[in-house]
C-alpha cells in the first residue's frame, strides 16, 4: 500500500500526463515525463519558512543531480487560498534571486484555484495553471530555452493553450483534473 506522499506524487504525475502532456500545455513536459527526469517532492508543511527551505534544497538537488530535468514541489497542506499562494510565489522568487539562481532556474506555479486576473471563475483558460495541489515548478532555464528554440512560435503557446482549453470547455477539463485523484494503488 503506497504512503500518502506516493499517492500525491502519482496524482500529480497523472495530471502532468493526462492534462499537461495530453494538451501540450508545456512543450517541455512530454519528453521529460517519458525520460522519467521529473523529480516530484511532497511537503508536509504549510509553514512558509519550511517551504522556502525545501525550495532551496531543491535548487541544490538540481545543482548536484544533472539527471533531473525539472522539479515539482507539491504543497498539499498549503492554504487553499489562491492569494496566499501568490504571496508564496513572491517569496520563492525572492529566494531564487537571493541565492543567485536567476538565469539558472525559473519558477512556474500551479494551484487548484488558479485564476487569471481577467478571467471568470468558470473560465476553462484557468486550467492552463490549475493542478491537483499547489505546486512550485523549478525549471532549468537552459533546458527550457533549448526546447523553445525548436518549438515553432513559442510566444504563441499561452494563447494557444487558452484557446484549446476554452474549446474543450470548463466541465470537460474540470472532470479531467478531478480524474487525476483516481490512481491505482501500486
Amino acid at each position: 500500500m503506497p504512503d500518502n506522499h506516493e499517492i500525491i506524487k502519482l496524482q500529480t504525475l497523472k495530471w502532468v500526463k493526462d492534462i499537461i502532456v495530453k494538451y501540450n500545455i508545456c512543450p517541455f513536459a512530454k519528453k521529460e515525463l517519458e525520460r522519467k527526469t521529473i523529480h516530484c517532492t511532497v511537503l508536509d508543511t504549510s509553514d512558509l519558512k519550511e517551504i522556502l527551505e525545501q525550495v532551496n534544497a531543491e535548487f541544490i538537488r538540481l545543482d548536484t543531480n544533472k539527471d533531473i530535468a525539472t522539479t515539482l514541489v507539491v504543497i498539499p497542506k498549503l492554504s487553499a487560498s489562491f492569494d496566499d499562494f501568490l504571496d508564496l510565489i513572491d517569496y520563492a522568487n525572492d529566494l531564487l534571486e537571493m541565492q543567485d539562481y536567476e538565469g539558472i532556474y525559473q519558477l512556474a506555479h500551479m494551484h487548484p484555484k488558479y485564476r487569471f486576473d481577467d478571467s471568470g471563475i468558470k473560465d476553462a483558460a484557468n486550467f492552463t495553471n490549475r493542478s491537483p495541489y499547489p505546486i512550485l515548478h523549478i525549471i532549468r532555464e537552459h533546458e527550457m530555452a533549448r526546447v523553445l528554440r525548436v518549438f515553432p512560435n513559442p510566444e504563441e503557446i499561452p494563447e494557444r493553450n487558452i484557446e484549446l482549453l476554452r474549446e474543450k470547455g470548463f466541465a470537460e477539463i474540470k472532470a479531467e483534473l478531478e480524474a487525476c485523484f483516481n490512481v491505482e494503488d501500486k
